[in-house]
């Protein structure tokens, strides 16, 4: 049933543009230096990734909000290069990536 989810939300993670940003490693608690080496590979992987391109909006005060909804007058990340107003919306975010 683990992996069902995990390929699911795997799948998920890649329509949203997280790709990459999910992982599953069976350790046991006997391996501390398995898991040390795998939480350092992980960490290094995001990194490289850089930030999350998701839900990444500023608002007409100049404040950045997580989500659309935290300011309801921000443009449809679709239509991000043809909407008016203040704006602003990262290119990745409005091409799904």
């Amino acid at each position: 049933m683990t992996l069902k989810r995990m390929r699911f939300l795997k799948e998920l993670f890649a329509f949203m543009g997280l790709g990459g940003r999910l992982r599953l490693e069976w350790i046991s608690s006997a391996e501390a230096q398995k898991f040390v080496k795998v939480v350092s590979e992980f960490t290094e992987e995001i990194r490289a990734l850089g930030p999350n391109p998701v839900g990444r909006y500023t608002c007409e005060s100049g404040k950045k909000i997580g989500r659309r909804a935290a300011c309801p007058t921000a443009p449809d990340p679709v239509l991000a290069d043809t909407a008016p107003g203040p704006h602003t919306v990262p290119r990745a975010a409005a091409e799904g990536r």
